[in-house]
């Protein structure tokens, strides 16, 4: 197995995740302004960005600066993480439904009224800004970093980091078998992937080689469970829409299948490596310690 630089073996868990934080917390407080300033259309998803990695860097980081603590600065970043969160779901809805480009008058209605939702969402997480509530949230980070490592919790940085992510990697492995059909089963295997995803990115430089590369295949496959569970979400709102006929519901929720049977196809292909790939690079090695594509055949 391939080994990290030496610097990164000589290196402690705790310097490194104070240097990590650090660095989202400058992201944070550059979106900030941003997202007040409301003309910018990626500010929202910067910031949703970097509070994801932050909260989870730090749930990853509890034993390094203990439980209690950690999870008390988690907490005052939540909120506003389900504020993001609820705005990337509305906007999700609208771009899967965007890519049916169906002609129906009824369902176009819907989906105006549906705009004053996003509009809401948004004035909401306006509000929290202004409040100072990511202000004090950061405050928090500020001193739980600024606080020092207990000797007795810090560790080695490989040895940590190599933890971490064979630990995330297990969690997907336990869910290779979902079946297609299981909506809970897949929206949880794409957040196992994504818990993989952050884990190698977050870590990436203090990895060997073939735990490194295994962040490019759990991007892909979390995306194309995200496309999945993103029309699994669409066809649960259309279900539940007010003002629309039986009819036009219908006609929605078969768009829609057809539609996740396409993504499921994809997904499934992709799963499977190429033939033609070399043996024994990171790459592949990454992609074999992933799990195949077998569960979802013919199921």
């Amino acid at each position: 197995m391939t080994q990290p630089p030496t610097t990164a073996n000589a290196a402690r868990t705790g310097a490194f995740v104070v240097r990590k934080a650090r660095e989202l917390d400058k992201a944070l407080a550059l979106a900030e302004p941003r997202v007040l300033a409301k003309g910018d259309p990626e500010a929202v998803h910067d910031l949703r960005v970097a509070l994801r990695r932050l909260r989870t860097l730090l749930k990853l980081a509890r034993r390094i600066f203990g439980t209690f603590h950690t999870d008390a600065v988690r907490q005052a970043f939540r909120d506003l993480q389900a504020s993001t969160g609820d705005l990337r779901d509305e906007e999700a809805l609208h771009e899967t439904l965007d890519v049916l480009a169906l002609d129906h008058a009824p369902v176009a209605a819907w989906r105006g009224r549906r705009n004053a939702r996003d509009a809401r969402l948004r004035r909401g997480l306006i509000a929290r800004l202004r409040r100072g509530e990511l202000t004090a949230a950061r405050g928090l980070l500020d001193a739980l970093l600024t606080l020092p490592v207990r000797p007795r919790r810090d560790a080695p940085l490989t040895k940590f980091a190599r933890d971490v992510v064979q630990k995330a990697r297990r969690g997907v492995e336990a869910r290779r078998d979902t079946p297609p059909d299981d909506v809970v089963g897949l929206h949880d295997l794409r957040i196992a992937y994504k818990k993989l995803r952050y884990a190698v990115e977050i870590f990436a430089e203090a990895l060997p080689a073939d735990l490194a590369a295994m962040a490019e295949p759990a991007a892909r496959f979390q995306k194309r469970l995200g496309e999945i569970h993103d029309i699994d979400v669409a066809k649960v709102a259309i279900a539940r829409a007010r003002g629309l006929t039986s009819d036009a519901r219908g006609h929605v929720i078969s768009a829609l299948d057809v539609a996740r049977a396409k993504k499921l196809s994809k997904y499934v292909a992709e799963m499977k490596p190429p033939v033609d790939e070399a043996a024994g690079t990171p790459q592949e090695t990454a992609r074999r310690a992933l799990p195949s594509a077998n569960s979802s055949r013919g199921r």
